[in-house]
């Protein structure tokens, strides 16, 4: 079974409407799928067209790498939330304070010794809230 992935990309974000257009490269990584985002600054405001662009690099390579970024939670939380809805994740104690929707993963461990985000999160392929 296969199903078309219709996020809210179509509606233009107020804060993104206005926004200039980025100069940034989609590269295909070495790699059965994926491809890396360069040039793009997730904290700038991303307009439609820009956002479109993303979009179907992310339906066509279906894992889209974008690094060096330096966003707050609120920019990274905005930029997620155009590919629709966002989901709590149920392992509550590793929530970014005051981002729910944002899940530390870390194997970094506090002074105390408590893992400061969950530090198991991709050792083997799993589903989160598939059930959902």
């Amino acid at each position: 079974m296969s199903a078309l992935l219709e996020p809210h990309f179509t509606q233009d974000w107020p804060a993104s409407s206005s926004a200039p257009s980025q100069s940034f490269e989609v590269r295909r990584l070495p790699a059965p799928f994926g491809a890396e985002v360069l040039g793009l600054d997730l904290a700038a405001p991303l307009n439609a067209g820009d956002f479109a662009r993303i979009l179907h690099a992310h339906l066509t390579h279906h894992v889209l790498v974008f690094r060096d970024q330096r966003i707050a939670p609120e920019d990274q939380v905005r930029f997620s939330e155009r590919f629709g809805p966002l989901q709590i994740h149920v392992q509550r104690q590793f929530q970014l304070v005051g981002h729910p929707e944002i899940l530390q993963v870390s194997n970094i461990r506090d002074a105390q010794g408590q893992a400061e985000g969950l530090g198991d999160a991709g050792q083997m392929w799993h589903s989160d809230l598939s059930y959902k």
